[in-house]
């Protein structure tokens, strides 16, 4: 005593199944939204502005000292010399601010 067959041939089963995973496929759930991501606090915020602009005043630096001899006078080393010590100021700049704590930690 065997279990009835349900389809007839294997075509027919082959195709009862690509109609089943077709559905499956577009009845599965939504997908989870995603967390949100929490921002970075005022002085992390800070602290990673600073790091960049040292970061692009290095990166600036080494392209100033990779120029070839016959470029050490060019106008493009003179504006290197003036975007690195602009960065430069700029990042000591954000260093030296003293944010405050908030909430009467002050």
């Amino acid at each position: 005593m065997g279990r009835k067959r349900q389809y007839s041939n294997a075509a027919e089963r082959l195709q009862a199944f690509r109609a089943r995973a077709k559905l499956s496929v577009s009845a599965s759930p939504p997908a989870t939204p995603h967390r949100k991501v929490r921002a970075l606090s005022r002085p992390a915020r800070l602290a990673a502005v600073k790091n960049e602009l040292q970061a692009l005043a290095d990166e600036y630096q080494v392209w100033r000292d990779n120029q070839p001899e016959s470029l050490q006078e060019s106008d493009l080393t003179i504006k290197l010399d003036e975007a690195i010590e602009k960065l430069t100021e700029l990042a000591e700049a954000a260093a030296d601010i003293d944010l405050p704590k908030g909430f009467g930690r002050d």
